[in-house]
């Protein structure tokens, strides 16, 4: 992002959204104190007092429209569900083993199908080929003699056992991947919740957010450490004296930071893997693996160093403006699991399986099936038909190589778009955080105007659509119903 991107900017307005983006990094402005850096092309909300929007229960009229909000929703999901129950009820047993048979095919042919099966295959039959032709066509043989078999524990020692021990320890990696990703998903909804929301007022004793105002006085001080002598003597009139506090723009800041956090994080954990053979065997694989990694690790310090920061000095923003330290020790607990997380998500994409199982298991089931030729040779003598001994040895050679290209697929849990088994990082960081995060924003601030990222209001404006915001999932049909009146 240019240093021109991380300025709001108020021609960027749209139709009754608050277009939204980081604050001035030069600026030594608290973080909720900045009024003007929200561009909106509406008026100002209906309700007369904004510090208290996401605060008090007693405001009825706002405690309604949440009702509402909750209600309505619940409503449009109830006939949601009747539709995937009605769309997913099939009475034909038959047709649903053959959709399934149909589609497990389809599926294997184009996941598990790989160069190295091609490679397999073709070593396999013209092994058998050359053993059935050049071998002694014999039906019966004595005891004393070889009939051209080969003992099974070494195709299973040497191929099967390596295989699905990758496969197992992949899959523990991927389940720990996905508890991390639980873990920063929680932790991200809970921390936006707590700087949003949480009150420290007592009844009759402290007024919490509804009585904080901003401070010029310390402001104007804070601004002169800064360097910024630029002071008007409007600056220190009475009425700006006792300016509420903008809750919403303290709430939008730390979303905003949320936002761009968990963007960069999927854009990090959908970067190719830079851990293959040939990054170790090969000077040009060995550069391809220095860019990759530079690249991912330049993006996750932006987070790490960056992101987590800024979401520190919002909590202290409120610390400042009186939240309790039992309180703002949780919300840095929250921030801790954050950064816990992430990391555990970076350790699992940058370090893999033993990558000497994975060379051993390549090697062997490459190599291992044509040796095996005398064996399915002897089937075709056995059978009189060279065809079947040579689809007994592309078979067995398939079933390996699919294998392999099983644990080489788990081998990264995190891909973007969609796989066999992998997390769809762009699905669950970029759509589905993002739209919890927008059900809460409206729960909190119901008089809000819709929350929008310049960057996202640009790429709209341009033609392009916010696909990047859109579930993969995402469904016409469901979404008429919901939206027929």
């Amino acid at each position: 992002m240019s240093d021109d991107d991380d300025h709001r900017d108020g021609n960027n307005n749209m139709s009754k959204n608050v277009v939204f983006d980081e604050a001035d990094p030069a600026s030594p402005q608290p973080p909720s104190s900045i009024d003007n850096d929200i561009s909106s092309s509406a008026t100002t909300p209906p309700i007369s007092n904004p510090s208290a929007i996401s605060t008090s229960p007693y405001l009825h009229k706002v405690t309604a429209r949440r009702h509402n909000f909750l209600h309505e929703s619940q409503t449009n999901n109830n006939l949601l569900e009747r539709n995937a129950l009605k769309i997913s009820s099939h009475k034909s047993k038959l047709f649903l083993f053959l959709w399934d048979l149909y589609s497990a095919f389809r599926l294997f042919g184009v996941l598990l199908i790989s160069m190295e099966t091609f490679v397999g295959c073709a070593l396999t039959i013209g092994a058998t080929l050359l053993a059935y032709y050049l071998s002694p066509k014999v039906i019966s043989v004595s005891d004393s003699q070889w009939d051209g078999t080969l003992p099974t524990i070494l195709l299973s020692f040497a191929t099967v056992t390596p295989l699905i021990q990758s496969i197992s320890m992949a899959f523990n990696r991927r389940e720990a991947a996905l508890r991390a990703l639980a873990s920063y998903r929680s932790a991200l909804y809970h921390l936006y919740m707590a700087q949003a929301s949480w009150d420290w007022g007592e009844c009759g004793k402290k007024g919490g957010r509804r009585t904080c105002v901003e401070n010029t006085t310390d402001l104007k001080i804070v601004q002169k450490e800064g360097g910024d002598d630029g002071e008007s003597e409007e600056d220190s009139t009475p009425s700006q004296k006792k300016q509420p506090i903008d809750w919403l723009n303290h709430a939008d800041n730390l979303l905003c930071q949320l936002i761009h956090l968990s963007d960069s994080l999927s854009q990090y954990l959908a970067l190719p893997i830079a851990s293959r053979t040939h990054h170790r065997a090969t000077k040009f694989g060995e550069k391809e693996a220095k860019t990759i990694v530079f690249t991912g690790r330049k993006i996750f310090a932006l987070n790490t160093a960056g992101r987590i920061f800024m979401i520190s000095q919002l909590t202290e923003a409120l610390k400042y403006r009186g939240l309790p330290g039992n309180e703002a020790s949780r919300i840095r607990q929250w921030e801790q699991y954050l950064s816990v997380s992430m990391e555990n998500m970076r350790l699992i994409k940058e370090y893999r399986t033993p990558q000497s199982l994975r060379l051993f298991a390549r090697v062997f089931t490459l190599s291992l099936p044509p040796l095996y030729a005398t064996s399915f040779a002897q089937i075709a003598i056995d059978t009189e038909s060279i065809v079947f001994g040579c689809i007994i040895g592309a078979v067995t050679s398939l079933a390996l190589t699919s294998l392999f290209e099983a644990v080489r697929q788990l081998e990264d849990p995190f891909a973007r778009g969609f796989t066999f088994d992998g997390i769809d990082v762009t699905e669950e960081l970029q759509v589905l955080a993002y739209e919890e995060l927008m059900v809460a924003r409206t729960i909190i601030f119901p008089d809000a105007e819709e929350f929008v990222l310049k960057e996202d209001s640009n790429k709209v404006k341009k033609g392009g659509g916010l696909d990047s915001r859109r579930s993969r999932h995402y469904c016409e049909d469901s979404a008429r119903i919901i939206s027929t009146p």
